[in-house]
């Protein structure tokens, strides 16, 4: 899954900023710019914010997930994935057409995930 989700990181920067970005000026594709793969826990909390400031917007969501994914914390990753699944759903054709391939996949993932838990 991790694999699969990686290849997602082509289109994020390469370094993350120490300074605290206002919320208002967070754009929803804040989370993964300027991402540092050795500061995911600076980069989830950027992405936090950049979650509350888009609360009705899925892609912020999807971003997160991949952070989650990223940090070992599947879980928190799947609930993420349900809660950008139900706002695109409720946003229906308006939702950019990658963000709407990125859930479906991930959502198979989880759905596979929790398959696989009850065979265990």
């Amino acid at each position: 899954m991790a694999g699969l989700l990686i290849a997602d990181l082509g289109n994020a920067g390469r370094s993350e900023s120490s300074a605290r970005p206002d919320p208002s000026e967070l754009n929803s594709q804040a989370c993964l710019e300027e991402l540092d793969l050795s500061r995911l826990d600076q980069a989830l909390q950027r992405c936090n914010a950049v979650v509350q400031a888009h609360r009705t917007n899925p892609a912020p969501l999807t971003d997160r997930s991949l952070l989650y994914i990223l940090l070992g914390r599947i879980d928190q990753a799947c609930r993420d994935v349900d809660r950008a699944m139900a706002l695109m759903n409720s946003k229906g054709s308006m939702v950019d057409p990658m963000v709407r391939h990125e859930l479906k996949v991930r959502q198979a993932s989880c759905r596979q995930r929790v398959s696989n838990a009850g065979k265990g």
